[in-house]
């Protein structure tokens, strides 16, 4: 009996030690260009997750976003989400799947539709794996505001406008992984100044509460305008306060994470 509670506290420190591993892939939880600012939240429902949020500096003027949801839960899961972390890496832009140099040294973001559709053809050809994942990836324009994403079976976005007013945004799209050389549509919008943008994982909307309610997107959107005043982590903290109180605990029954994007720069 004491070997088996040896065994049990041994594999429960090492899934304590990989949670951290994978909570430091999400290096900045709030940055601020000035002109924009973004704010990240990751939290995992057991010891680590499939869920995964980030950006990454493309040049000067734009970057680039991406919240991952891959299926299941657990390490395998997890290792996936770190895979995929290294494709959409800011530590290196020549190995960035998002990023390509021009012949004069200047990097470009390669259209998000197509760099969703090189994500879907690594995993059928390159990864060993049944999981598949959802996905939004975006490229946004810190000067002007402009945002062109594609949306992979995630969850639509939603565009909050200065005034509080909510809208949907996307495309739907397959999720990444179910089926060879799948096509992905992309679609733009601009944030004007006050503007913001936020991505959620469907932990958001299906988070469940003691009487198997669903905290849904109408929750969502009336926090989002009760809340419109609220900026930055204080915006997202709140958001996992009020899904801990609907849920009765934080002990979540799915991955909880986010990326708020809000705009303060001048349209041109």
């Amino acid at each position: 009996m004491g070997e088996l509670k040896l065994l049990y506290d041994k594999i429960d420190s090492d899934l304590i030690e990989a949670k951290q591993l994978q909570q430091s892939l999400v290096r900045e939880r709030f940055k601020d260009f000035g002109t924009a600012a973004i704010s990240l939240m990751l939290q995992s429902s057991g010891h680590v997750g499939g869920d995964l949020v980030g950006y990454f500096p493309i040049n000067d003027q734009e970057i680039g976003l991406f919240a991952i949801d891959v299926s299941g839960h657990g390490i395998s899961s997890a290792l996936m989400t770190a895979r995929l972390a290294g494709y959409m890496s800011a530590a290196s832009k020549d190995q960035n799947i998002a990023i390509e140099k021009g012949p004069d040294g200047t990097f470009y973001p390669i259209a998000p539709s197509e760099v969703i559709a090189r994500l879907n053809n690594l995993v059928q050809s390159e990864m060993t794996t049944e999981h598949y994942f959802t996905l939004v990836y975006a490229t946004v324009h810190l000067q002007t505001g402009k945002i062109t994403a594609a949306q992979a079976g995630h969850p639509y976005p939603l565009v909050q406008r200065k005034n509080g007013d909510v809208e949907a945004v996307g495309t739907g799209g397959l999720p990444v992984g179910l089926v060879p050389d799948a096509r992905y549509e992309q679609f733009d919008v601009t944030l004007q100044k006050g503007d913001r943008l936020i991505i959620f994982s469907d932990g958001v909307p299906e988070c469940m509460s003691e009487t198997g309610v669903f905290f849904d997107d109408e929750n969502l959107v009336n926090f989002m305008r009760d809340w419109k005043r609220k900026r930055g982590p204080n915006f997202l903290d709140g958001l996992l306060f009020e899904l801990d109180r609907f849920a009765g605990s934080r002990d979540f029954s799915d991955d909880i994470s986010a990326i708020l994007l809000e705009f303060e720069g001048n349209s041109v």
